[in-house]
């Protein structure tokens, strides 16, 4: 078992390597690590984020139309929150 601040820090490096900023990834470890703490399953979503970013359109702004609507396609529907 990791301690919460091993976690924080591996979600930052990890978070950093596929390409947010530093700050951007020490938000990411932070959540992460409140995540773990009550026991939701926050790493895991976290690595399959990484490996769905790459094929899906998670960055792309133009998926909300001018009417505030979202496409029929659901962007986190492969997810499982606990």
């Amino acid at each position: 078992m990791r301690s919460l601040s091993e976690i924080e820090t591996a979600v930052k490096r990890a978070s950093r390597a596929v390409g947010f900023s530093w700050g951007n990834s020490e938000e990411v470890g932070k959540s992460i690590r409140q995540l773990e703490l009550f026991g939701f399953q926050g790493i895991k979503n976290l690595n399959q984020y990484y490996k769905d970013k790459a094929t899906k359109e998670f960055e792309d702004l133009n998926l909300i139309s001018e009417k505030n609507e979202t496409s029929s396609r659901c962007l986190l529907s492969n997810y499982t929150w606990y």
